[in-house]
């Protein structure tokens, strides 16, 4: 017999060796199972604890009313920023509105052409208020008011219409009426077609 068929008779008395050493084995396995009852193996399924069912519950009426509150706090945000806005066109109407009764500083402006242009200056808390008749500007086109202190910065007052006619007109203008030193308009050009000093007020 060669070598190598001696080393595979060799594996298979092993194997026959060590098969009643695991049948021995398994055979302990199975009466150790056959002892123990099968309600210990499998248990019931596990019902969820009040308290568990409880803490959920409340996590989701927290967090319902995290999400509530920031929804107030948005509409609140957006409610104060409209009454802010409200509030805020409501004191400009006071101011442009509410004028023409104090005493104001007349000044005629010399025009270009046709146009002309009577003016009343008023000193408010935010600016120079200016009432102005004006005329003899084209029609379908828009002209611009200005005020200029020392400084040459000129201010806008506002934006109108040209018309032949005469239009009457109440700006404003961010310059103290004590610092404005001019009263000008422009057409849609940029060129002077009314313009006049304003004599100090201090």
């Amino acid at each position: 017999m060669t070598t190598e068929a001696c080393r595979d008779w060799r594996g298979v008395l092993g194997a026959t060796r060590r098969a009643p050493v695991e049948m021995r084995d398994l055979t302990a396995v199975a009466r150790a199972l056959d002892s123990v009852s099968a309600t210990d193996i499998i248990s019931p399924a596990t019902e969820p604890s009040g308290a568990l069912a409880g803490r959920v519950l409340e996590r989701v009426a927290r967090e319902r009313g995290v999400q509530s509150a920031r929804r107030q706090r948005r509409v609140m945000a957006g409610t104060s920023a409209f009454v802010a806005a409200a509030a805020a066109v409501i004191a400009l109407v006071l101011v442009v509105g509410g004028g023409g009764t104090a005493p104001g500083t007349s000044v005629v402006l010399k025009g270009v052409g046709s146009a002309k242009a009577s003016t009343t200056l008023r000193a408010e808390t935010v600016g120079t208020e200016v009432e102005m008749k004006v005329g003899g500007l084209r029609p379908g086109h828009y002209y611009w008011l200005w005020l200029t202190g020392d400084n040459g910065h000129r201010i806008p007052a506002g934006t109108f219409g040209g018309s032949l006619g005469s239009t009457h007109l109440r700006m404003m203008a961010a310059l103290p009426l004590n610092e404005a030193r001019r009263i000008w308009v422009t057409d849609d050009k940029d060129h002077v077609v009314l313009d006049a000093p304003i004599p100090s007020t201090a």
